[in-house]
């Protein structure tokens, strides 16, 4: 049984929240200065907090908090990958929207064709949409260069 990791990140890590939502996590990220309320946040969704503030350790918090040691979205990845023990696995990757961390959902053809690329449109016959922000998703460059990025990462993706 696999145990599903929510996370929340403090502004500052926007860009890991990114990665961790097209590996398939939901990863919120907090808009204001990492704090209690971000704390509060955290305990009440069960969520892990990645920060870079150091002082955020001293803070009384019963959940998981994790102060990641780098600055590079690489090594900052790599980090929490093997301190969760997470395991990426390639169905769940780009199934979450990277601009709002809702789950996306299936789309028609004909409902995207005035909102891709003409080509896209052409080229591409699945599309994925996030309800929320309405920004749609196809399989693209993107999903080669992500897994490229990750393989010369030596991150194992199953």
């Amino acid at each position: 049984m696999s145990v599903c990791r929510k996370f929340i990140t403090d502004a500052t890590l926007r860009n890991l929240a990114k990665w961790l939502r097209l590996l398939g996590y939901d990863t919120k990220v907090f808009p204001g200065k990492a704090g209690r309320e971000m704390l509060r946040i955290a305990q009440s969704e069960d969520r892990i907090v990645l920060t870079r503030r150091a002082d955020m350790v001293e803070r009384q918090f019963s959940g998981l908090l994790y102060l990641l040691p780098h600055s590079d979205i690489a090594s900052q990845l790599t980090a929490v990958i093997n301190k969760f023990s997470i395991k990426i696995e390639k169905q769940k990757m780009f199934t979450i929207c990277l601009k709002c961390n809702k789950r996306l959902q299936s789309v028609a053809l004909e409902d995207v064709r005035d909102m891709v690329p003409v080509y896209v449109f052409e080229h591409c016959v699945n599309f994925n949409q996030c309800p929320v922000c309405g920004n749609i998703y196809w399989k693209g460059t993107h999903r080669r260069n992500s897994l490229q990025f990750l393989q010369k990462n030596k991150i194992k993706v199953n």
